[in-house]
């Protein structure tokens, strides 16, 4: 099996493909699109050229217009597809990384059930002492060992939905309760997903040079467009 290291490195990479993908542009999670050629009545023309196209949700999910499928326009099937593609890019990936969660969880657990790393292990006969009555209602409490505080990197992104373009991007750095370090707000207008993707790998390179991050955190803080403070944006309130 790889080494804890390794794995946590593999989630790290993970990851980042995966907030790589959600930032090229709306994604569709376990839909699909289906394409059919024009039948019924219309011209021979629209039967040889013209696709129509409907999504279908899979199983215990729902499209936008709360039933199962939805008509797609012809002009529309374009982004449509992209989108549905940009989906099934992230459900292998996100079924890879809970993959190799799962072998970090058994490795940490048996690193942890003895201090040296092995199986306690029981030798000969053990005699049980039952405890006192008294003892159970009245428990020792034992403080934790202080927790190890490292710096933490925070991704901060401007825009209106999980789904929306991003307007702007910035980022933080966290030591327990303290925030320790800023990047200021940068707008993204204009740009396309891959070339947003492209500036928050830079943003990370450069805090871990700095403060030794490897990755943000999984919760991205998100603020709407119209809190932009970039001075004169154009669409900040």
């Amino acid at each position: 099996m790889p080494s804890l290291g390794n794995l946590q490195r593999r989630i790290s990479t993970l990851e980042a493909e995966i907030e790589a993908i959600k930032q090229e542009g709306e994604y569709l999670l376990g839909v699909r699109l289906e394409r059919s050629p024009a039948g019924g009545t219309a011209s021979i023309n629209a039967k040889e050229e013209c696709k129509y196209a409907r999504l279908r949700s899979g199983r215990g999910k729902l499209l936008p217009n709360g039933k199962k499928s939805m008509y797609v326009p012809v002009g529309e099937i374009a982004r449509y597809d992209a989108a549905c593609k940009r989906g099934e890019q992230i459900q292998k990936l996100e079924r890879q990384l809970s993959q190799v969660k799962v072998q970090v969880a058994k490795l940490e657990l048996s690193q942890y059930r003895s201090l040296n790393g092995g199986v306690v292990k029981p030798r000969g006969r053990q005699k049980v002492v039952p405890f006192p009555s008294e003892a159970a209602a009245t428990p020792i409490v034992i403080a934790p060992p202080p927790v190890p505080i490292v710096p933490a990197a925070i991704l901060v992104l401007y825009r209106q939905h999980a789904n929306a373009p991003v307007h702007a991007v910035a980022a933080e750095v966290w030591q327990g309760d303290q925030r320790i370090a800023e990047v200021k707000p940068v707008h993204c207008m204009g740009m396309k997903g891959d070339r947003v993707s492209a500036y928050i790998k830079e943003v990370l390179v450069s805090l871990n040079q700095q403060f030794q991050v490897t990755r943000f955190e999984d919760v991205v803080r998100e603020i709407p467009v119209e809190q932009c403070p970039i001075d004169n944006c154009p669409l900040s309130v």
